[in-house]
C-alpha cells in the first residue's frame, strides 16, 4: 500500500478520497450525443466562392459536450463549484465560481454567466441568448432577497466579454456577433452593472443595465473596424486612439408568467458598441403533456426570436456577422428514464445576406444523459 496526499490506494480495493473534516465534495455531469442536419446540399460538387465557408452540409453526429461538475461544500452556506468540459476536439475549465449566502444576502465570485441568462428547455439558446447572455465573465457579483423573496436586486462588477462570433444555432457556417468567454487580452476592460426582478403573482418581470469601454484594440479595431465594412461611415479606419468612441452598454427586460406545466415568456434586448447598435427579442410558449399514464410529461415548445444590426448598416453576404436574423423554434423534449431526455428540435432560419438567399433550416435529434 502506498499513501500520497488526500489519497490511499490499495491493488486489491478501491481508490479512496480523504477531505478535510467539515468538506464534502459532490460530483455531477452531463453527456449530449447529437444527429445534425443541415438544409442545403453539400460536398465539394456543390461548392462556389459563397458556400466554401460551410462547415458542413451532410448530416453528422456528435458529442456536443461532457460535462463533470464538482462541488466542494465548506459549509451550509458556503460552497465552490467547478465545470470540466469535453467534446470531440478538446477539453477545458469551462465555470467555476465560490458562493456565499448569508440571510437575504447572495455573493458570487469567479467565472460564470452574466447573472441575467437562464437555464434553458431547449438545446438552442433564443437569438439574443446566445448574442448576450451565453458567454462567461470573471465577476463579482452581489445580490438581495426583499419584500419577503418576492424582489431581488443585484450588482455585478465583471472583467468585459471580448466581442467573437458563435454559431445561431447548430450549423456553424454563418456566425453572428456575440459577447464571447472571457480570455485574458491586453487593454483588458471592465463591465459594472445593476439589475432587478420583481414577483407580482404568477408575472415575474425582470431588468438590467450593464455598461463599461470597449476592449483596446480587440473590440473596436479587430471587430468594428476590421469586420464592419460600414463602421467607416461614422469613424475613420485612422481615427486617432484618443479620439476612439469605447462607449459599451447594454439593457434588457424579461416578463415570465410562472404556471405549472406551462412556459410563457417574452425578453428583450439593446446594446451599443461603438457606434455598432444591435436590438433583439423573442417570445416563447411551451406546455407540458402526459399523452398516457405511464408516459412523464413531455414538453412542447415554439419559439420566435430575432436579432437585428441598427443604424446605417447594410448586411453583406460575405460577412454573416452583418446579416439580420430571426429564427422559428419548434421542440419535443421527452423523459425516457431518470435524468435522461430525447430532444427533437427543428430551426427555421431566415437571414436578410444583402443579396442571395440562405439555405439554413436546421434538425437537431439529442440524447440528453445526466447524473
Amino acid at each position: 500500500m502506498f499513501t500520497h496526499g488526500l489519497f490511499a490506494q490499495n491493488i486489491s480495493s478501491p481508490v479512496s478520497i480523504n477531505l478535510p473534516q467539515g468538506i464534502a465534495v459532490s460530483i455531477g455531469g452531463e453527456i449530449e450525443m447529437e444527429f445534425i442536419d443541415v438544409e442545403g446540399a453539400g460536398g465539394a460538387r456543390n461548392e462556389d466562392d459563397f458556400i466554401k465557408k460551410i462547415e458542413t452540409r451532410s448530416p453528422h453526429t456528435r458529442i456536443d459536450k461532457a460535462v463533470i461538475d464538482f462541488t466542494v461544500s465548506y459549509s451550509e452556506n458556503l460552497y465552490y463549484m467547478f465545470e470540466m468540459r469535453f467534446d470531440d476536439r478538446k477539453a477545458r475549465l469551462d465555470r467555476h465560481f465560490l458562493t456565499y449566502k448569508s440571510g437575504p444576502y447572495l455573493v458570487e465570485f469567479g467565472k460564470n454567466r452574466p447573472k441575467i441568462s437562464l437555464t434553458r428547455e431547449t438545446e438552442s439558446y433564443p437569438l439574443i441568448g446566445t448574442a448576450f447572455w451565453k458567454g462567461r465573465e470573471y465577476h463579482l457579483d452581489v445580490s438581495r432577497e426583499m419584500m419577503a423573496g418576492k424582489l431581488e436586486i443585484g450588482t455585478s462588477f465583471a472583467l468585459k466579454r471580448p466581442l467573437e462570433y458563435d454559431d445561431a444555432a447548430e450549423d456553424k457556417s454563418f456566425k453572428m456577433l456575440v459577447y464571447d468567454d472571457y480570455e485574458k487580452l491586453d487593454g483588458q476592460t471592465y463591465e459594472m452593472g445593476v439589475r432587478g426582478k420583481l414577483s407580482l403573482g404568477v408575472v415575474d418581470l425582470s431588468g438590467w443595465y450593464y455598461y463599461g469601454k470597449l476592449i483596446d484594440d480587440e473590440d473596436w479595431l479587430k471587430r468594428l473596424h476590421y469586420d464592419f465594412d460600414d463602421y467607416v461611415k461614422y469613424e475613420a479606419d485612422n481615427v486617432l486612439y484618443n479620439e476612439v468612441n469605447y462607449d459599451h452598454y447594454w439593457f434588457g427586460g424579461r416578463a415570465s408568467v410562472v404556471v405549472p406545466k406551462n412556459i410563457l415568456r417574452a425578453e428583450y434586448i439593446y446594446s451599443k458598441d461603438g457606434y455598432l447598435p444591435r436590438s433583439g427579442y423573442y417570445v416563447e410558449a411551451g406546455q407540458y403533456l402526459k399523452f398516457s399514464p405511464r408516459m412523464e410529461n413531455i414538453l412542447l415548445l415554439a419559439r420566435y426570436g430575432t436579432l437585428a444590426i441598427g443604424g446605417d448598416f447594410e448586411p453583406k453576404l460575405k460577412d454573416s456577422h452583418t446579416w439580420d436574423r430571426t429564427m422559428i423554434t419548434l421542440a419535443a423534449i421527452a423523459p425516457i428514464a431518470a435524468e435522461i431526455k430525447l430532444k427533437m428540435e427543428y430551426y427555421f432560419l431566415d437571414e436578410k445576406t444583402g443579396d442571395k438567399s440562405v439555405n439554413d433550416d436546421q434538425l437537431l435529434i439529442q440524447l440528453e444523459m445526466k447524473f
